[in-house]
């Protein structure tokens, strides 16, 4: 087997351990002083997790790097990093108090299994390497989920993406179950758009609140597009209303997750 071959992040963890032991610093006393987990400072040396823009800056001033780790960061990694999990969204997402999404045809990426990850990014034609690397990067913003102080979570989706194979009869019976245990969570909402609902327009979307602002991420097929502010907003924020109307209730539709899952076990 091939060895793995080394990310931007990975080199860059490299470069913050290298930091840390310039400065006198163990990984253990660098997280007290950011006030993160000492797990987390470990996962950012061993290129497991990538940090928030912020948090590099705080590595910064703490080890008296000059911007140096900020610098690389932005350079390489954030370069190397899928759209879905840069600059001003992957904030938005870290210091979200409320998370409303919508998809038509896949399961929303913050509720996929690996293996589901992996066969919708199949059908991207990345490389191997690019794939495992995405699947890694999209379950490890999951932990937005079951933090400290999560978000409040609504995810409107439409019943297609229940019966849209991906990755195989058994890639499906362990989504649908995923989907159903996070449905029970207290700090998720899942409703779904029944099958036969009359028309209703929606491209794939998320919208995001934090103190008092708001971020929308449309999603297309090349990326997804920020809006902040304006007159979209508020045309989204519309659409948002319209597709949670035609959605069913949350018990309505654990029942019907449950109806599709006996299905997909058959």
């Amino acid at each position: 087997m091939a060895p793995k071959r080394e990310t931007a992040l990975d080199a860059w963890g490299r470069e913050l351990a290298y930091a840390c032991e310039a400065a006198g610093l163990a990984g253990k006393q660098l997280a007290e002083t950011l006030h993160v987990a000492p797990s987390t400072v470990s996962q950012w040396m061993n290129g497991r997790r990538t940090p928030h823009l912020e948090d590099v800056e705080r590595c910064d001033q703490v080890l008296g790097t000059n911007g140096y780790l900020a610098r690389y960061f932005q350079k390489w990694v954030t370069r190397e990093t899928p759209s879905e999990w840069n600059g001003r969204w992957l904030v938005a997402e870290a210091h979200a108090n409320l998370f409303q999404s919508f998809d038509s045809s896949v399961i929303p990426g913050l509720l996929q299994t690996p293996d589901y990850a992996r066969a919708v990014l199949q059908q991207n034609r990345h490389s191997p390497f690019a794939i495992e690397e995405r699947v890694r990067r999209r379950i490890e913003r999951q932990t937005i989920l079951d933090d400290e102080n999560p978000p409040m979570c609504i995810f409107v989706i439409d019943e297609y993406a229940l019966h849209r194979l991906f990755g195989g009869r058994e890639v499906m019976v362990e989504q649908l179950k995923r989907l159903h245990d996070l449905a029970n969570w207290r700090n998720i909402v899942i409703k779904i758009v029944p099958s036969g609902t009359e028309y209703y327009a929606g491209t794939p979307f998320m919208i995001v609140r934090m103190d008092g602002a708001e971020i929308a991420n449309l999603d297309d097929a090349l990326a997804g597009r920020i809006i902040e502010g304006g007159d979209e907003l508020v045309q989204i924020n519309k659409v948002w209303e319209d597709i949670r109307e035609s959605a069913l209730s949350a018990n309505g539709s654990l029942e019907l997750i449950e109806k599709v899952l006996k299905e997909w076990e058959v």
